[in-house]
């Protein structure tokens, strides 16, 4: 009897973890693009950036476990490298934007404290 519930619970918890990747974070279609308009905002570039890196460590393993041929691991793993390369190139462009906005802030800053002694 105990053997019976145990193998029961333990068949749930292995569907539950099957099915997990299918109820994920984002939401996905029948073409398994992301759909925005459902899940939220685009993602920033360091999910991006994270997401792409995900995608390589699985087509890794999918091609160590002998799921995918040579050519079409190559392939992928041309395109997830791409993606990941042009988060991070987003994500520096975002960072000297920024870079670039606090320091003419703080400019203006100066300029303004300049200004209030010149007055006094």
């Amino acid at each position: 009897m105990i053997s019976l519930l145990l193998a029961i619970v333990l068949g749930l918890l292995a569907f539950v973890y099957v099915l997990y990747p299918l109820y994920g974070h984002t939401k996905t279609g029948i073409t398994g693009k992301r759909n925005d308009s459902v899940s939220g905002p685009a993602p920033v570039p360091a999910e991006r950036e994270q997401s792409a890196r995900t995608a390589l460590q699985e087509i890794e393993l999918d091609y160590q476990l002998g799921n995918i041929s040579q050519e079409e691991y190559r392939l992928l793993r041309e395109r997830y490298v791409q993606r990941a390369l042009g988060a991070l190139k987003s994500h520096y462009e975002d960072e000297q934007k920024l870079d670039e906005e606090i320091e003419a802030q703080l400019r203006a800053m100066k300029e303004q404290g300049n200004d209030v002694q010149d007055d006094m």
